[in-house]
């Protein structure tokens, strides 16, 4: 973090702070609950009034997607639509058959076992780009991008409003009674049809018994899936925002570990739109990571992938997805300043970036450049990629060039893609490599409600061909290598209490290299998965892995790992748990590793989770106990606080956060942590963002 002010120095740091609070609750931003257009525009209060929703349209007739079933109608919804000058406006009238389960209290968070509701919009009416909006009943709110009709980024986060009021609970056979309200603002959404666009909306009611069903306006339509939509005739065109928009988020982060002073910094992103074209640039980019990652671990020291919430990348990387991972923004640290551009048509989407950083705080400035266009068809797209990074603190230069495409079959459930790549690179100035690398791939679906499923890969990377701004940052492969996926199920779902569904999936897996054919390792194994009851889902899974190596002596040492894990889950209501048990033989020792997890949801508002995670191996022996507590004191404002003890480590660490949420992307963070074998090590952290409109 680089340390503009000194908070305990007198400098005018905490009038500046004060000024900014003031400043939000005074301005009059344009994210504050928007007022009624017109005396039938509908005020977002989970009460559906009559009068606001008379000239909507309306949907009654939902299918029943999962499980195949002659049953019409477990639950009982209506579903209002209409648009407005800027938004489309949702109500729903739900009469839920069993208590509403709600897991989630916290944005863009949720499980497998509770109730929401989805709507999909496809503004382009193309079948390749749109957006998800989820919403649980108890008004907690998530959303996601979809791009090549059926992937997902989590990532993006929009401004959207929501409202459910519950009016009666399902008691004694007789059915609750639920109304929710919806408003998505789509004036700042790029690329919407004149005529038509494409919806989608789901149900997912998951019943306290463990038994769940998904509803769709068409009984064609895939889940989570732009592939089949309701076409939604628009009675007038949005308006594209033909005039300059500008919007400013800054923000205030201060410090302090143990008894030091306070450090802060002061940053913020500035944007800029006109037409289809948008330019973002930021300065001294936040890299806190307090929402973005979670609390996870990994016995083997395996690589997690981490989300992206700085907003400067976090909406543009739809565009910047590939099937090889050539741009990882988590691999961008400490960032002094940076620049993004995007165009977005109904054909075209493009961007570019320029940052520099300056990871290691020694004057030695990073700078990364990275360009995509994709060019969107209605079958297929195409694109291409330019990455170059320099380091002058290592002597090394970068360049990457690549380019991809993605083919569906218009009638079936196959889809086709392949990406080449090829790097130049210098080391020193006077070290001069380059390489390439190449992946082809396909999946096949048959039914989302079950039927076959197989997906295959092959890709194969070249010697001296580097990424290090994947996410594994490959450097100097010493050989060429390829690598083999093949993988393939059968998915059947019944309309039974107590055999609900059953999944069974085989995979395999190659890493080689080519030089002298030498298998790196090479895995394969099954996994059977069904539920019980309705509440107790078991999963089996039966690995075999064989990683090859040499020893000092250049004798080959061929190893056989053959890994068991055996787990269930267990549901009641809103509450949990887990226990599973992984073993077998590894690199030469035996590995034991059993497991327990519970959760519970209390009034609503509390969460309680807690795990106890034991590893035997070699001469390890390793137990992590984790608790985890969320308070949802009332909309907007919530506490965490996460605890973990490790007793091979000797480490504890107590994590306790409090935010409020003006918005999605404006919150104010208070944490505090304690670290340590006695959580004698401190750190206090403060921060405040919002987004300003003009």
């Amino acid at each position: 973090m680089k340390n503009i002010y000194c908070l305990s120095c007198k400098k005018p740091y905490s009038i500046i702070a004060i000024l900014f609070i003031l400043a939000i609750f005074f301005s009059n931003a344009s994210y504050s609950q928007p007022q009624s257009l017109s005396p039938t525009s509908p005020s977002i209060d989970g009460k559906i009034n009559e009068a606001e929703w008379s000239d909507a349209k309306v949907f009654t007739n939902f299918f029943v997607t999962i499980p195949k079933t002659d049953e019409k109608f477990y639950d009982s919804t209506i579903v209002y639509m209409k648009q407005e000058k800027d938004a489309l406006c949702f109500a729903i009238k739900y009469w839920p058959k069993g208590k509403v389960i709600s897991k989630s209290l916290i944005r863009d968070q949720s499980t497998e076992e509770e109730n929401e509701f989805f709507i999909l919009l496809d503004l382009e009416n193309k079948r390749q780009n749109g957006y998800i909006f989820v919403f649980s009943f108890l008004n907690n709110q998530r959303d996601m991008q979809v791009y090549n009709v059926n992937n997902k980024s989590s990532n993006w986060d929009w401004v959207w409003y929501v409202k459910s009021t519950v009016f009666k609970e399902a008691k004694n056979g007789e059915p609750g009674y639920i109304e929710s309200e919806v408003r998505i603002p789509v004036d700042k959404l790029q690329n919407k049809n004149e005529k038509q666009i494409g919806v989608d909306m789901q149900l997912f009611s998951y019943k306290p018994d463990g038994s769940y069903y998904y509803y769709n306006l068409l009984p064609e339509a895939e889940l989570l899936s732009l592939k089949n939509l309701y076409k939604f005739d628009l009675k007038y065109p949005f308006a594209e925002r033909l005039n300059i928009s500008f919007n400013a988020t800054p923000y205030l982060v201060a410090d302090r570990f143990n008894d030091s002073s306070y450090k802060g910094t002061f940053g913020g992103e500035f944007n800029l739109s006109l037409n289809k074209h948008k330019l973002k640039t930021t300065i001294n980019t936040d890299e806190s990571t307090l929402e973005a990652d979670p609390f996870r671990f990994s016995f083997y020291n395996r690589a997690i992938f981490l989300s992206e919430k700085r907003t400067f990348f976090s909406k543009d990387l739809d565009i910047y997805s590939s099937p090889i991972n050539l741009f990882y923004t988590r691999s961008i640290e400490n960032i002094d300043y940076g620049f993004n551009y995007t165009f977005r048509s109904d054909k075209l989407k493009t961007g570019a970036i320029y940052v520099q950083s300056d990871p290691r705080n020694d004057g030695n400035k990073n700078k990364y450049f990275i360009t995509r266009p994709r060019y969107y068809a209605d079958d297929f797209n195409v694109g291409g990629m330019f990455v170059h990074s320099e380091r002058p603190g290592d002597e090394y230069k970068e360049n990457i060039a690549s380019f991809d495409g993605f083919y569906r079959f218009p009638y079936n459930r196959v889809r086709l893609g392949v990406q080449y790549a090829k790097s130049f690179n210098e080391y020193g100035g006077d070290v001069k490599k380059q390489g390439d690398a190449y992946n082809v791939y396909g999946y096949y679906q048959s039914d989302d409600a079950g039927g076959p499923y197989a997906d295959w890969g092959y890709n194969r990377v070249n010697k001296n061909f580097q990424a290090s701004t994947s996410f594994t940052g490959v450097i100097g492969n010493p050989d060429n290598y390829d690598q083999l996926n093949l993988s393939g199920g059968y998915k059947w779902v019944f309309n039974r209490n107590w055999f609900s569904d059953l999944s069974w999936n085989g995979y395999y897996f190659k890493d080689r290299q080519l030089e002298d054919d030498f298998i790196n390792q090479e895995n394969y194994g099954t996994n059977l998965n069904f539920k019980l009851n309705g509440q107790i889902r078991i999963n089996a899974n039966v690995s075999m892995n064989r990683p090859n190596d040499y020893d000092e002596n250049g004798n080959l040492i061929i190893r056989e790992n053959l890994g068991q894990e055996y787990s269930a889950n267990f549901v009641f209501g809103n509450n949990g748990g887990y226990v599973g048990y992984f073993f077998g033989p590894y690199f030469g020792s035996y590995i034991k590793n059993p497991y327990i997890g519970l959760n519970f949801i209390l009034f609503d508002k509390f969460a309680v989770n807690g795990s106890i995670n034991y590893l035997d191996y070699f001469d390890v022996k390793q137990t992590i106990i984790n608790a985890r507590f969320d308070y949802k004191v009332f909309d907007k404002f919530y506490i965490r606080s996460f605890y973990r003890k490790d007793n091979y480590t000797r480490q504890s660490l107590l994590n306790t956060l409090f935010q409020y949420e003006f918005f999605a992307g404006s919150n104010v963070y208070f944490v505090l942590n304690l670290s340590g074998e006695k959580l004698q090590y401190t750190s206090k952290y403060f921060k405040i963002g919002y987004e300003f409109n003009f």
